[in-house]
C-alpha cells in the first residue's frame, strides 16, 4: 500500500512531509536535497522542468517559465501561454508541481506515494479548492482532503499539549498570499476555526516587485536609461531575482550591497533595511488591517488571544514580527521553521485519515484531531432588487461552521406566467454578483403559470464536510422541487481530468 503524505502547495515554494514509522512528522527532501521546491514550471519540448532549475531559467526563458500559478486558480478563464502560443491551464501546471513532489517523495521514501492531504489558504473559495483537488488527481494522487494552511500549521505546533479553551491567532505571510485565521483549541484533540481572511495577491513576491521597481528608478536616475522602453523581460527577471535575494539578506542584516546591470551599464548600490521597510510598509499595514478585521469577525479582543503563530517565509522579516508584537501584545511563536510547518501539519492530518499513529516528542501516541471548520465565504443566490438589478442574496453567512444547511424563503418569479426559475449560486460577501465567484446553477421547472410574485419559492443551500455545495429549491404551492450537487462551470469535467492526467503522465517531469 502506498504512503500518504502532506503537501503544502505554495505560491512560490512547495513542500512535502510524512509521519514516519516511529510516528514522527518529518519533512521530505527533494532530489536536490532541499525541503523546499520552488513552484515554478519550465516548458521545454516534451519535458517539464519543475523547481529550482525552472526558477533559474526564468531569466533566459521568461516566456516559458510559469510562476505564481496558485494566484490564478481563482480566475475561471485564465490560461498561461508559452512562446509557441500553447495554452496551459493553472490546474494542469499545478499538477506538474505535484507530480514532481510525488516523484521526489517516492525516491526519498523508497516506496510508492498514492495519497495526500493538500493545503490551501483558508479564504480560498469553492473554485480554487476544487481546482486544487483536480490538480492532485491529474498528478496521480488520491486526495484525502483539502485543508486550510493555518489549520495545518496549528497541528504542526501541537495540539497535544493538554491545552483547552485557548484562542490561537495564525498569521500566514508567504511568497504570494496572506492568510489570517483565528481558531479555538477546544481540547487536546479538538480544534474549531472561528474566522479567516486574507488576500490572494499579497506576499513576499509583492515585496520583491516593489524593491525591483525601486532598483529600476535608481538605475534610470543614474544612467538616464528608460528601462520600460527597453522592454527586456530578461532584465525584469534579473532585477526581481536581485530584489528577492536582497529581501532575504535584509532579514538577517541591516544593509546589503546590490549590483545590477542592464543596457550595457552597471549600478552598484547599498540598500538599508529601513529603506526596504519604507517600500513595503503599505503591505504590512494591509496585513495589520486584515488581522484586526478577523479579530472583530471573531468577536474577540487581543487580550483574548493566547498564542500568535507565524507561518510563511515572509514572517522572517523583522518589521513583520515587530508589528505583530505591538499589535497583539504577545511575542509570536517561532519554534518551527515557518516554511515547513504547513507541510508537517498536513502530514499529521494525512496520518490521521489513513490510520497511522502520530506520536509526540516523548513517544506518546496522540489521538486523532477533530477539526471543526467554517465557511470561508458567504453562499447565496442571484436575485433582483426593486430596481430589477441583480443582487447577491446571502443564505449561508461567512464563518458558518460546516457541514451546514440553511433555508431562505421569500423568492418568487419576476414575470407573469413564468414557469421556470434559473438559480445561480454564488460565493462571496459583496452585494454585487460580479464581485463574487459563481459556484454553479440549476433550473427549477414546472412552476404554475401565475401572476409575477405569487409563486412562493424556498431555496436551501448546504456545504458538506468536503466543501461540496448542494442546492434544494421548492415551489411551495405546487410542490415542484429540484435537488442538485453543484459544480462550478469553470472546473474540468471527469473526461477533461482524465485527458489532462494522460498528458501529464506522458510528460517527462524533472
Amino acid at each position: 500500500m502506498g504512503k500518504a503524505i502532506g503537501i503544502d502547495l505554495g505560491t512560490t515554494m512547495s513542500a512535502t512531509a510524512i509521519v514516519d514509522a516511529m510516528g514522527r512528522p518529518q519533512m521530505i527532501a527533494n532530489r536536490e536535497g532541499k525541503t523546499l521546491t520552488p513552484s515554478a514550471v519550465l516548458v521545454r519540448g516534451a519535458e517539464r522542468v519543475v523547481g529550482e532549475r525552472a526558477k533559474r531559467a526564468a531569466i533566459a526563458k521568461p516566456h516559458n517559465v510559469f510562476q505564481f500559478i496558485k494566484r490564478r486558480m481563482c480566475d475561471p478563464d485564465f490560461v498561461f501561454i508559452d512562446e509557441d502560443e500553447r495554452q496551459h491551464r493553472p490546474e494542469e501546471l499545478s499538477a506538474l508541481i505535484l507530480k514532481k513532489l510525488k516523484q521526489d517523495a517516492e525516491q526519498a521514501l523508497g516506496t510508492e506515494v498514492t495519497e495526500a492531504v493538500i493545503t490551501v489558504p483558508a479564504y480560498f473559495a469553492d473554485l480554487e479548492r476544487n481546482r486544487t483537488r483536480q490538480a492532485g488527481e491529474i498528478a496521480g494522487l488520491k486526495v484525502l482532503d483539502i485543508i486550510n494552511e493555518p489549520t495545518a500549521a496549528a497541528l504542526a505546533y501541537g495540539l497535544g499539549k493538554g491545552e483547552a479553551d485557548k484562542n490561537i491567532f495564525v498569521y500566514d505571510l508567504g511568497g504570494g498570499t496572506f492568510d489570517v485565521t483565528i481558531m479555538n483549541v477546544i481540547g487536546p484533540e479538538a480544534l474549531r476555526v472561528l474566522t479567516s481572511g486574507g488576500d490572494r495577491f499579497l506576499g513576499g513576491g509583492d515585496f520583491d516587485a516593489d524593491l525591483s521597481a525601486y532598483f529600476v528608478r535608481q538605475f534610470e536616475s543614474k544612467h538616464g536609461v528608460d528601462l520600460k522602453k527597453v522592454g527586456d523581460l530578461k532584465t525584469d527577471q534579473a532585477f526581481c531575482d536581485a530584489a528577492e535575494l536582497a529581501k532575504i539578506d535584509l532579514s538577517a542584516d541591516s544593509q546589503v550591497d546590490v549590483s545590477l546591470s542592464a543596457a550595457g551599464k552597471v549600478l552598484d548600490l547599498t540598500l538599508e533595511r529601513r529603506d526596504f521597510e519604507k517600500l513595503i510598509k503599505h503591505h504590512i499595514e494591509k496585513t495589520k488591517d486584515l488581522s484586526e478585521e478577523a479579530l472583530a469577525a471573531a468577536k474577540l479582543g487581543w487580550r483574548d488571544i493566547d498564542r500568535v503563530l507565524l507561518v510563511g517565509g515572509s514572517t522572517r522579516i523583522p518589521m513583520v514580527r515587530e508589528m505583530l508584537q505591538q499589535l497583539t501584545g504577545k511575542t509570536p511563536e517561532v519554534g518551527i521553521n515557518p516554511d515547513e510547518m504547513v507541510a508537517l501539519g498536513a502530514a499529521i492530518y494525512a496520518a490521521n485519515l489513513s490510520g497511522v499513529t502520530v506520536r509526540n516528542a516523548k513517544g506518546q501516541a496522540l489521538k486523532q484531531v477533530s477539526l471543526r471548520n467554517v465557511t470561508a465565504h458567504a453562499l447565496g443566490v442571484i436575485t433582483l432588487d426593486h430596481e430589477h438589478k441583480d443582487v447577491n442574496s446571502t443564505i449561508i453567512e461567512k464563518d458558518t461552521e460546516i457541514p451546514t444547511e440553511k433555508t431562505r424563503g421569500g423568492y418568487t418569479t419576476a414575470d407573469d406566467n413564468q414557469t421556470s426559475v434559473r438559480l445561480q449560486v454564488i460565493q462571496g460577501e459583496d452585494l454585487e454578483p460580479a464581485e463574487c465567484i459563481k459556484v454553479g446553477e440549476a433550473v427549477l421547472e414546472g412552476i404554475p403559470a401565475l401572476p409575477k410574485g405569487e409563486p412562493k419559492i424556498e431555496v436551501t443551500l448546504g456545504y458538506d464536510s468536503s466543501g461540496i455545495v448542494r442546492l434544494h429549491a421548492k415551489e411551495l404551492g405546487s410542490g415542484r422541487e429540484i435537488r442538485s450537487e453543484l459544480q462550478c462551470p469553470a472546473l474540468m469535467s471527469k473526461r477533461q481530468i482524465q485527458q489532462s492526467a494522460e498528458r501529464v503522465d506522458a510528460l517527462k517531469v524533472s
